[in-house]
């Protein structure tokens, strides 16, 4: 079965939207996320303990104890051998989307990322890059400048850990540090604070914090350079900063605020563009977590006056036996400037039968709300493979 799937994953890499972070790792006593990821604030390449707790704890034990298992913690699933400085993963997530909007369905396969993930360590040094194909988006990340079938490195940077590792410096192209690190990229809170891991990394320089019971990051934007014209680059700063007063619950606050020349999507002119929030994670029982995210979302520029919106998410994972995930989201969106408000729900299932191999289905329907009395809805179903191995 491993061997079908490692060819599965290569074959990835050649055919036809991507965070590998799950926040519900609170059930485990989980409030930090840089154990588990090179990332400081999570998602991404794991760690060799990463690994490990990826087979211990989160894929399917078909009925094996702990102490049964052995965890591979290297490449492929341990079928190569690194030098201990270097870290390596292959990250493929893919499969099927289905839309009906307006009495109109569309079937398409989706290519969200096929990547090559990789990490050098050298003492308190480290660097850390990605470099993956995608046959369409994630234009944002493209090293070639083709209408498809781009070459992309959605991050590539440096850093330096403190002897305590609670310290983190880095400096290059880099995730946004703001809010809830989900998987779903396409939820509104990543999408209109422009936050989501498929291609929305910015340039800049970075420090974050992993200590007992609080972590937080703060980034400091010099812009995306892989936009052209420069006139579309944002400046400026994002950040968040997380508390757990206890082990089954963290509190956070993000805040970010950037300014262009010119705006990327609305083309307007001396863009200022800003998102500041609270999310919050919390594991109820064994079984259940709720987390959610709310944001204002406020827009000005040279030719447009102040204008506010907001978004938010609510969502339930219950795990009733280890491996199988049943997820309940909930979305609201206004967006900046507008007067209606859209709305979303969805539903999903994960089954991580594998370490770091995961089969998940969701459908989510959304009600877009013009403000003028007419809404359209619309029904998404999408089913598709994560392997980060």
């Amino acid at each position: 079965m491993r061997s079908a799937l490692l060819l599965f994953v290569l074959l990835g890499l050649f055919a036809p939207l991507g965070a590998q972070a799950y926040p519900w790792m609170i059930r485990h006593g989980y409030t930090s996320c840089a154990s588990c990821h090179t990332d400081p604030s999570g998602g991404g390449l794991l760690t060799a303990y990463g690994r490990a707790q990826s087979e211990l704890l989160l894929a399917a034990s078909y009925g094996k104890t702990k102490e049964e298992v052995s965890p591979s913690t290297s490449f492929l699933f341990g079928a190569v051998t690194l030098p201990e400085w270097l870290n390596m993963a292959l990250s493929f997530r893919g499969g099927a989307l289905v839309n009906r909007a307006s009495e109109t369905t569309n079937v398409r396969p989706v290519q969200m990322t096929s990547d090559v993930r990789a990490q050098a360590t050298l003492g308190q040094f480290r660097a850390n890059g990605s470099l993956g194909f995608a046959i369409r988006r994630a234009r944002a990340a493209a090293l070639t400048s083709t209408e498809t079938n781009n070459l992309v490195s959605r991050e590539h940077w440096l850093g330096w850990d403190n002897e305590a590792q609670t310290v983190t410096v880095r400096a290059g192209r880099m995730n946004l540090p703001f809010g809830l690190r989900n998987v779903e990229h396409t939820s509104w809170v990543r999408e209109r604070t422009r936050t989501d891991s498929n291609d929305q990394q910015q340039y800049g320089v970075a420090v974050a914090y992993n200590g007992e019971g609080m972590r937080g990051e703060l980034m400091g934007i010099a812009g995306n350079f892989m936009i052209h014209p420069d006139i579309y680059r944002e400046l400026g700063y994002s950040g968040f900063f997380e508390v757990a007063p206890r082990s089954n619950l963290a509190l956070g606050v993000s805040s970010l605020v950037t300014r262009a020349n010119y705006d990327v999507e609305s083309r307007q002119p001396l863009f200022w563009r800003q998102a500041h929030g609270v999310f919050a994670r919390w594991a109820v029982t064994g079984p259940l977590v709720l987390m959610g995210e709310a944001d204002m979302l406020v827009n000005s520029s040279r030719d447009q006056r102040m204008a506010v919106g907001y978004t938010g998410l609510l969502q339930a994972d219950v795990e009733p036996i280890q491996g199988l995930h049943l997820l309940v989201t909930g979305e609201a969106l206004r967006t900046v400037g507008g007067e209606g408000v859209n709305l979303g729900a969805g539903l999903g299932a994960a089954f991580i039968f594998l370490p770091q191999v995961e089969l998940r289905v969701d459908g989510t329907a959304r009600r877009l709300d013009s403000g003028s009395g007419s809404t359209t809805d619309v029904l998404s179903v999408i089913a598709q493979l994560h392997l980060l191995i």
